[in-house]
C-alpha cells in the first residue's frame, strides 16, 4: 500500500471531456463502482468500450 492509499487518499479518473470520477482511495465497493461508472460513461457519452483492467490502469491516486 502506497503513503496516499494509508493517508486516506482518492481514485481518480479523468475523461478527455472534462468529466472526473472519485471514489475513496481504501474501499473496494467504491473502487467497483467507480469502475462501472467510467464504463457507463465511455460507453453512454463516447460509444467506447472498456473493460476493467483498462479503467483499473486510468485510475490515480491523489491526495
Amino acid at each position: 500500500m502506497s503513503t496516499k492509499e494509508a493517508v486516506g487518499a482518492s481514485k481518480v479518473v479523468r475523461c478527455s471531456c472534462g468529466l472526473e470520477f472519485r471514489a475513496p482511495g481504501r474501499a473496494n465497493e467504491a473502487e467497483r463502482h467507480l469502475i462501472q461508472a467510467v464504463k457507463r460513461h465511455a460507453k453512454d457519452a463516447h460509444d467506447l468500450d472498456f473493460g476493467d483492467e483498462q479503467v483499473l490502469a486510468m485510475i490515480e491516486v491523489v491526495a
